[in-house]
């Protein structure tokens, strides 16, 4: 069972630029992010300290606002609905198996992180010139990334007005479907630049089989995308 959408929207909507809040926007530094880039792209916002939450806003028993989990950026279905939310803690003391946060005791399967063309794609929607989305993303390409952290910095290494930028993914332990594939237009150059590891092998080879034969797959030795 997933988040609630209704109080996914509620944390979402009420949740607070980036570029407002110091904590938020030296972590997004530290990573060699721009809070503004992020925050012009409408990626992430922030949940305010001490914020209430709904129970699955959580991480070890503290709601999100309390475990330094701020950072927050939407997940969306296959359709392009906002269906629920991915965490990343702020703090900079904390330890590795405990910077990320998906909703305690919902799932997350089948959604995935998207910019704005990602999105689109994904709604099968059309561009403000009336350009269809997916015609663009078989047009410049797209990147599917691992994680929030990469997701971001490959969203923002853009221009939001290049109109030959790519579109963005970016998976989950469980994201990638065969609808989200099949929302991948045929012919598209498909970047899959998931991390190196055993987890992320698998990632980029569940994304490979749902798409080989129909898009063009790029994806070096080292398990980053050329």
């Amino acid at each position: 069972m997933r988040a609630n959408a209704a109080e996914v929207a509620e944390v979402w909507n009420s949740a607070r630029r980036v570029v407002e809040d110091a904590e938020v926007s030296a972590w997004l530094a530290s990573r060699g992010l721009n809070a503004g880039d992020v925050d012009d792209r409408g990626l992430a916002r922030v949940l305010p300290e001490g914020a209430l939450l709904p129970r699955w806003a959580r991480f070890m028993g503290q709601a999100w606002s309390q475990s330094g989990h701020r950072l927050v950026v939407p997940l969306w279905s296959d359709m392009g609905a906002l269906a629920s939310l991915h965490a990343r803690s702020v703090r900079p003391d904390v330890q590795p198996a405990h910077k990320a946060a998906s909703p305690a005791g919902a799932e997350v399967r089948g959604l995935v992180m998207a910019d704005a063309l990602g999105l689109r794609m994904l709604e099968r929607g059309a561009l403000a010139d009336g350009i269809p989305a997916s015609e663009l993303v078989a047009r410049n390409g797209l990147w599917v990334m691992e994680g929030l952290p990469d997701f971001l910095t490959r969203a923002t290494d853009y221009s939001d007005a290049d109109e030959a930028a790519p579109a963005v993914l970016s998976v989950l332990s469980g994201s990638w479907s065969p609808a989200i594939a099949a929302r991948v237009p045929d012919g598209t150059t498909v970047a899959i630049e998931t991390h190196q590891d055993a987890a992320g092998d698998r990632y980029a080879r569940t994304i490979a089989a749902s798409l080989t034969g129909r898009c063009r797959l790029k994806r070096d030795n080292t398990g980053r995308a050329e």
